[in-house]
């Protein structure tokens, strides 16, 4: 698969629509919204309220309107828990959960905090090194943990990008997550409880910082509709001395005109997609699980061509499956009705392919094969609302 090489913004007046796209193909779109920042991955100077001794949990005040909630094997560096009322520090790892009352389930917090650089992770109060699934070669991973095992004290993730990287390129990446994490340390001392720490550092919470971090070792191009944001972040790359182009988009045609990003997203928004070829590939999401139907009728001895073989309607099938469970965001289990094959060769075979796919995806993905019956099953770790979903909020808030 194609690195991500380009990111096109959109700027509304509620978020930022932020597409990433390979060689013209769209990979991602997230959507940040302005009007309600996302709570996840913000560092807050939290209060501890109490201790629920039956869940061996504890709700804590970050300030957010409801509690945040923490559970035991989500403590670092203390043993047990600290009275109530005691400052905490901890991350949010995950939204919380609301009805349309605003009731619900507060974020999930933790206190292992996790300072993301563009090649590695750097953990506070952590220890050792590990790395990304993606970088496999025990050569690879010892000449990496030679780079960085001396340059933090706490603990290290090395992501996918730090594959290759030179030492410099690790130290100066370490050095930036190391002052950033100072900048909370310090101001968490200086702060009473309950303090967002990340909301006061200039930078933490900038959507399009965070995808720089997370993309910016292979991106090449940003692309911004708002001149005096593109303005800014030229003079910033140009700080950095970064080689990452800034182009504002002023044309008369929306900036999702480019790569034709706004039919891409109409398509991932629509139930079946068509293959080229003819195939078909039908999405039917819901709340238990996902359906993913593979349809031939449309492929086979088109213009006088023999028809085709199942396993290679099916191959053709599974990049687009791949990108698509990525694009809409798409979560929990999933099965798969592939055209049927009747060789268990041809069936490991796309299994392979789907697994293959599937590793360029962040999101993890556990493959678990063809059933009894024929059905492929998968599952996928949810990270947040479907692309339909955050789309259709967007555009109720607009009304």
């Amino acid at each position: 698969m194609s690195r991500i090489d380009r990111l096109i913004c959109q700027v509304l007046p509620r978020a930022f629509l932020m597409a990433l796209t390979a060689e013209g193909r769209l990979v991602e779109l997230q959507v940040a919204r302005r009007d309600r920042p996302s709570l996840v991955d913000g560092v807050y100077l939290g209060r501890l309220e109490r201790v629920m001794a039956d869940l061996d949990a504890a709700f804590v005040d970050i300030g957010t309107g409801r509690s945040g909630f923490l559970r035991a094997e989500d403590r670092a560096g203390i043993d047990g828990w600290p009275p109530a009322g005691a400052p905490v520090l901890v991350q949010v790892r995950g939204e919380g959960e609301s009805d349309p009352k605003g009731e619900g389930k507060g974020p999930r917090l933790s206190m292992n905090i996790a300072v993301s650089g563009r090649y590695l992770v750097y953990h506070p109060l952590g220890s050792g090194v590990s790395f990304s699934r993606r970088i496999d070669g025990e050569s690879e991973r010892e000449r990496l943990a030679g780079h960085v095992g001396r340059l933090l004290d706490g603990g290290i993730v090395l992501r996918t990008a730090a594959a290759g990287a030179p030492a410099a390129v690790l130290q100066a990446d370490a050095s930036r997550v190391t002052e950033r994490w100072e900048k909370m340390r310090r101001l968490a001392l200086d702060v009473s409880p309950p303090a967002d720490l990340s909301g006061r550092i200039p930078g933490e919470r900038d959507p399009i910082e965070r995808m720089l971090r997370d993309h910016g070792a292979s991106l090449e191009e940003v692309i911004l509709d708002d001149r005096a944001m593109a303005r800014t972040l030229q003079d910033e790359m140009d700080r950095r001395q970064e080689k990452i182009r800034v182009r504002w988009h002023n044309g008369p045609m929306p900036a999702f005109d480019i790569d034709d990003v706004a039919g891409q997203i109409d398509t991932a928004l629509a139930p079946r997609i068509v293959l080229p070829s003819g195939v078909e590939v039908l999405f039917e999401p819901g709340e238990t699980l996902c359906a993913i139907d593979v349809d031939s009728a449309g492929a086979g001895g088109r213009q006088g061509r023999a028809p085709r073989r199942p396993v290679e309607v099916n191959l053709e099938a599974v990049p687009a499956i791949a990108q698509q469970l990525r694009l809409r965001n798409l979560a929990g289990a999933i099965v798969v009705d592939f055209v049927t094959m009747r060789s268990a060769y041809d069936r490991n075979k796309v299994q392979a392919a789907l697994a293959e796919a599937l590793r360029e995806d962040p999101v993890p993905a556990q493959v678990y094969g063809f059933t009894r019956l024929g059905h492929f099953e998968l599952t996928r770790a949810r990270r947040g609302v479907t692309l339909a979903g955050q789309l259709q909020a967007l555009e109720h808030t607009e009304e």
